[in-house]
């Protein structure tokens, strides 16, 4: 039986609310919003705390051939994908952290980590500006789309929080706008039409989980239930 496969960053994984968070790897949380959509045993989660839209596109491309449906949450575009002697590493201008398949694989990559924590987040401070983060995003995205379409696998994406579009001019602009122009945005889901998963968080004062970072169980529970009510009801083609 196809499986609702799932990617996304530490809101999808479930940090704060309960859930294996020590080995990603091999554990995720079975409290986060896509388990008030679905049951359990019909989800596989690849998200991961700390996940880049890069790095969700790559583990898109790597697990998924065939699917029930995809669910994609896409993260903050400031994160990036690093590769350092062979492992794999996320960096924004506050953290870097390694990404991992396995402990002993971990074991090292945490090693190489403390060695250049500093150089990948200077990496991102001073080399990637906002308008290359969000085209890198949008690019992401669009890349995420297209890989599905071919595969003819359902999906519905939608997104951590909404950003204002940076302000671009000439070719930049030109670029941005022709990909965002490409993208199927009724595809993706926000509440009301409008708001992100953390927009509609604080728009209706929702509770905070227990490490005061992430958004409580209940609130999960509600964006889950809207968010299926929205593929049942207006994308009925995403469930075939």
């Amino acid at each position: 039986m196809d499986k609702v496969l799932v990617f996304g960053c530490s809101h999808t994984y479930g940090n704060g609310i309960g859930g294996g968070l020590e080995k990603p790897w091999e554990q995720h949380s079975t409290n986060s919003w896509p388990y008030h959509m679905f049951n359990k045993n019909e989800i596989v989660n690849y998200s991961r705390p700390g996940n880049s839209n890069d790095m969700i596109s790559l583990n898109l491309i790597r697990n998924v051939n065939k699917a029930k449906l995809v669910l994609i949450m896409f993260t903050f575009p400031e994160r990036t994908h690093i590769i350092r002697k062979g492992y794999n590493f996320i960096a924004s201008h506050n953290f870097s952290m390694a990404v991992s398949d396995s402990g002993n694989e971990n074991w090292v990559a945490k090693q190489i980590n403390d060695q250049f924590e500093t150089q990948n987040k200077k990496l991102v401070i001073e080399n990637y500006e906002d308008s290359y983060l969000e085209i890198k995003m949008l690019l992401t995205m669009l890349f995420c789309q297209n890989y599905l379409q071919n595969k003819n696998i359902p999906y519905c994406f939608t997104m951590v929080k909404n950003r204002e579009a940076i302000k671009m001019g000439g070719s930049l602009q030109s670029y941005r706008d022709r990909i965002v122009d490409e993208i199927d945005w009724k595809k993706f889901y926000f509440v009301d039409g409008k708001y992100s998963f953390s927009d509609y968080a604080k728009f209706t004062n929702a509770q905070r989980s227990s490490d005061g970072q992430h958004w409580g169980s209940e609130y999960h529970k509600t964006f889950g239930k809207l968010m299926k009510k929205y593929i049942e009801t207006n994308n009925e083609n995403m469930l075939l």
